[in-house]
């Protein structure tokens, strides 16, 4: 990224989304890059859109999409219950 005259370019960092479902973990082992937090918790709240939205989807199945930055802290936590999606 080149950075406009007299601004400094954005530090990218990694953020990991790993996902609870049915009492187990699905790691996220890569990641995404993001210039900042709010925009991992953007695409964060992508994902359990993505799942809410899949017809075999259990809204019964306790869902939890995390964001987590790159020390391993909690940025967003994102509950999917029963079709209700607070985080639009």
């Amino acid at each position: 990224m080149i950075a406009a005259k007299g601004r400094k370019a954005a530090a990218m960092r990694r953020y990991y989304f790993p996902i609870f479902h049915n009492g187990e973990t699905q790691a996220d082992q890569v990641g995404e890059l993001f210039g900042a937090a709010e925009l991992a918790a953007q695409y964060g709240a992508r994902i359990a859109r993505d799942i809410a939205s899949d017809p075999e989807y259990d809204p019964s199945a306790g869902t939890v999409v995390i964001v987590l930055d790159d020390s391993g802290a909690e940025i967003e936590r994102l509950e999917l219950r029963g079709g209700r999606k607070p985080w639009r």
